[in-house]
C-alpha cells in the first residue's frame, strides 16, 4: 500500500507502474476522475492491486505563516503513554489520530487527544524492537484493511523502513527495508532522525549532525532505493542538530514545502523544496519551542471540523507536547516572526547569574542600568570615591534606598554599582557580576525555599489559585501541576501560601524577595547536587558553553587523541574528576562512554545521553 496525492500526469505514471491501465477504460477513468479533479482532497492508496480511496475530512491542507500561531501554545502537556525518549509524531491522514515512538524502547504508540478536555487516550501499541533497531522518525503513508503503514527511519545504520502497524497493536507482522544504508555510514546517534512523505515527491529524511543533511528517498514499493543528500544544513542553511521533519496534516502538504524541527537553534524552519537542488529556507518559528529540553517530535492536524484552523503539535523528550493553534486564513506574512518568536533569546542572559563574591561572580556581566532600579556608589573620579570590592559588597548590604540583590564591580577603575533586581542582564567586559543570595534552587522534594517568591512585577507570571473561594483554592501538589500543565508559558518556578492556598507560577524568578507568606519552588534544580552514591542527575548536561569544560574520555569519535576511540567507565571518569582540582562536576555517557570534566555547571539543561554527578 503506497499513499499518493499528484497531478493527472503522476497519476497516469503511477497506474502504468501498478498495471492498472490493463483495467477496463470505464474504471480506469473512474479512477483518474478521483485523482484530478475536485476529490482532490482525498488519497489514493494501493495495496495488492486493490484501490481505496480515503476521504480527507478534517487534513490540515494549508499550513499558515509560522507567526499565526503566536509565541504559547494553547495546550501543554505529558503524553505519559509514550513512558519516556518521545522520538517523533505522526497523523493519520484523517487528523483524527496520533502516533508516536519511544526510540529508547522501540515501541510505537497509537492514541488520542480530546479537543474538549484534553483527555489522551491510548488504542495501541506495538513493538519494533525485532524491525529497528532504533527508531527515530515516522511518517504516515495509508491504510489498508490490516492496518495503518508509516516509513520508519533507523538511526544507525541509516535506514527507512516500510512498517504495517497492524490494528489492535503487538508483534509487527509485516515490514521491509525501503532503503540502503547511507554512504559513509553515520556516526554512532548522529544519523537518520525524521522522515516527511510529500505526495508526489517521495519521502525527505533529514540527518541529525555530523553532517546535518536533508535526504531525499525516491520511494518505490519493492524497490530498495539509495537516499540522496539534498543540502548539508548546517553549513548552508545555519540549522543543525536536526530532530524530526514534516509536511502538513497527514503528511500531505504542499509539495513544495517541509518542516523541519531543529536544536541547533531550537526551531522549526519552513523549506521550499520546489528546487531539490537549491533547497531555501521561507522562515522560522522559535517562541515556546526555546523552552523545552529537548525537541524531538512535529506534526500538524486539523484543529475543526471545518478545517479552518490548524493545529501544529510539537514534542519533546522525555514526554512533553506543545499544542499550537491557528487560523488557516490568517492575514499574517511569511517570514514575520519577530524577537523571541524568530529566535530563542542568548542562553547566558536567559540563565543569569547566581555566583557569590566567594564563588568568583560573573565575570563580565552586568545588569542593564537603564531597566533596573541601580545606583553607581563608587567611581573612578578620585581615590575617595573609588572602592574595593569588599567595600562594594558591604555597600549592597547596607544600602538605604531599596534592598540590594546584586551588585558589580570594576576591578581596573575600582567602580560599583548596586542594583535592587538584576535585569536585562549583559555582556560588559569591565565588570564581574555578584549575588548577595543564590537564588532558590530547591525542589518540592527538598522543602523548596521558605519566605521566599519572584517579584510579580518583574517576572512572567500568573496568580492560578486564589483564596477567593474554595473552588479556586489548591493544594501545593496542584500548584505543581498547574505549573506542569501551564499553557502560556514554561513554568520554571512556582510560590504556594500554604495558609490561604493560593498559588503563582512564574517562566522565570526575576527579583527574588523575602515573602513571609510564601514558599517558593523550582521545577527542577539548577545545578546537580547529587555524587555517584546517589545516582547523579540523569538525562543532563551541563552547558559546555557557559562552563570551562574537558572531553576526557571519548568512546567513538577519537577526539581526544585523533587516532583511536578513548573510552572510559564511570568509575574512571570520577577518578579523572577526583585529580582534577578544577572539577566540580563530570558528566558520564553510558552507551557510549564519553566523560567531560566541567568547571561549574551553568546552564544545565536536558540531555538523552549524559548523566551528570557533582564530585565530592
Amino acid at each position: 500500500m503506497m499513499m499518493m496525492m499528484m497531478s493527472p500526469a503522476s497519476a497516469v505514471k503511477m497506474m502504468m507502474a501498478a498495471g492498472l491501465l490493463a483495467l477496463p477504460r470505464l474504471l480506469l477513468g473512474l479512477l483518474l476522475l478521483i485523482t484530478t479533479t475536485t476529490m482532490m482532497t482525498a488519497f489514493m492508496m494501493l495495496d495488492g492491486g486493490q484501490v481505496v480511496v480515503v476521504s480527507a475530512h478534517q487534513i490540515a491542507r494549508k499550513v499558515p505563516p509560522l507567526a499565526c500561531f503566536g509565541d504559547a501554545p494553547v495546550a501543554r502537556m505529558q503524553i505519559d503513554l509514550v513512558r519516556s525518549d518521545f522520538s517523533s509524531l505522526a497523523a493519520t491522514s484523517s487528523g483524527s489520530t496520533l502516533f508516536a515512538l519511544n526510540n529508547g524502547e522501540k515501541a510505537a504508540f497509537q492514541f488520542t487527544i480530546s479537543s474538549e478536555n484534553g483527555k489522551i487516550e491510548k488504542i495501541a501499541e506495538w513493538n519494533l524492537t525485532n524491525i529497528v533497531a532504533d527508531p527515530e522518525g515516522i511518517a504516515y503513508l495509508g491504510v489498508n484493511k490490516a492496518g495503518h503503514e508509516f516509513a520508519i527511519t533507523d538511526e544507525n545504520p541509516s535506514k527507512v523502513h516500510m512498517v504495517m502497524l497492524q490494528h489492535g497493536g503487538g508483534e509487527i507482522t509485516s515490514s521491509s527495508v525501503m532503503t540502503t544504508a547511507i554512504d559513509p555510514p553515520a556516526m554512532a546517534n548522529l544519523g537518520f532522525e525524521g522522515v516527511a512523505n510529500v505526495p508526489g515527491e517521495g519521502l525527505f529524511v533529514v540527518q541529525e549532525q555530523k553532517p546535518a543533511a536533508l535526504w531525499f528517498v525516491a520511494a518505490s514499493r519493492g524497490v530498495v532505493t539509495t537516499p540522496q543528500k539534498l543540502v548539508d544544513t548546517a553549513n548552508t542553511l545555519g540549522i543543525d542538530a536536526l530532530s524530526d521533519i514534516t509536511a502538513a496534516g497527514g503528511d500531505a502538504a504542499e509539495p513544495a514545502e517541509v518542516f523541519v524541527l531543529s536544536k541547533a537553534p531550537k526551531q522549526i524552519t519552513r523549506l521550499d523544496i520546489s528546487d531539490r537542488n537549491n533547497v531555501k529556507i521561507i522562515e522560522q518559528y522559535a517562541g515556546a519551542i526555546c523552552g523545552m529540553k529537548q525537541p524531538e517530535a512535529i506534526a500538524f492536524t486539523a484543529a475543526s471540523e471545518d478545517g479552518k484552523k490548524v493545529r501544529m503539535l510539537v514534542g519533546g523528550e522525555p514526554t512533553e507536547l506543545l499544542i499550537f493553534e491557528a487560523d488557516v486564513d490568517c492575514d499574517k506574512k511569511l517570514n514575520s516572526t519577530e524577537g523571541a518568536v524568530f529566535s530563542c533569546p542568548d542562553l547566558a542572559a536567559t540563565v543569569g547569574c547566581d555566583m557569590t563574591i566567594e564563588e568568583g561572580g560573573c565575570p563580565q556581566r552586568r545588569c542593564d542600568k537603564a531597566l533596573s532600579n541601580s545606583e553607581k556608589v563608587c567611581t573612578d573620579d578620585s581615590p575617595d570615591t573609588q572602592c574595593s570590592l569588599e567595600e562594594c559588597k558591604q555597600k549592597c548590604t547596607n544600602h538605604a534606598a531599596f534592598k540590594c540583590s546584586t551588585y558589580a564591580y570594576d576591578e581596573a577603575e575600582k567602580e560599583c554599582y548596586v542594583f535592587e533586581s538584576c535585569v536585562g542582564e549583559t555582556d560588559e567586559p569591565d565588570y564581574t557580576l555578584y549575588v548577595m543570595r543564590k537564588g532558590c534552587d530547591m525542589t518540592i522534594e527538598e522543602g523548596g525555599c521558605p519566605q521566599r517568591r519572584c517579584d510579580k512585577a518583574l517576572s512572567n507570571s500568573e496568580k492560578v489559585c486564589t483564596d477567593d473561594s474554595p473552588d479556586t483554592q489548591c493544594s501545593l501538589e496542584e500548584c505543581k501541576q498547574k505549573c506542569t500543565n501551564h499553557a502560556a508559558f514554561k513554568c520554571s518556578t512556582y510560590a504556594y501560601d500554604e495558609a490561604e492556598k493560593e498559588c503563582y507560577v512564574f517562566e522565570s524568578c526575576v527579583g527574588e524577595t523575602d515573602e513571609p507568606d510564601y514558599t517558593l519552588y523550582v521545577m527542577t534544580n539548577r545545578e546537580c547536587k547529587k555524587d555517584m552514591s546517589e545516582g547523579g542527575c540523569p538525562q543532563r548536561m551541563c552547558s559546555l558553553e557557559m562552563n570551562d569544560s574537558k572531553l576526557v574520555c571519548d568512546g567513538d569519535a577519537a577526539r581526544v587523541n585523533g587516532d583511536a576511540a578513548t573510552p572510559c567507565t564511570l568509575d574512571e571518569c570520577k577518578q579523572k574528576c577526583d585529580n582534577d582540582k578544577t572539577c566540580t562536576h563530570f558528566m558520564h555517557d553510558a552507551d557510549d562512554n564519553d566523560c567531560y570534566l566541567m568547571s561549574g555547571c551553568k546552564g544545565e539543561g536536558f540531555s538523552d545521553d549524559f548523566t551528570v554527578y557533582q564530585c565530592m
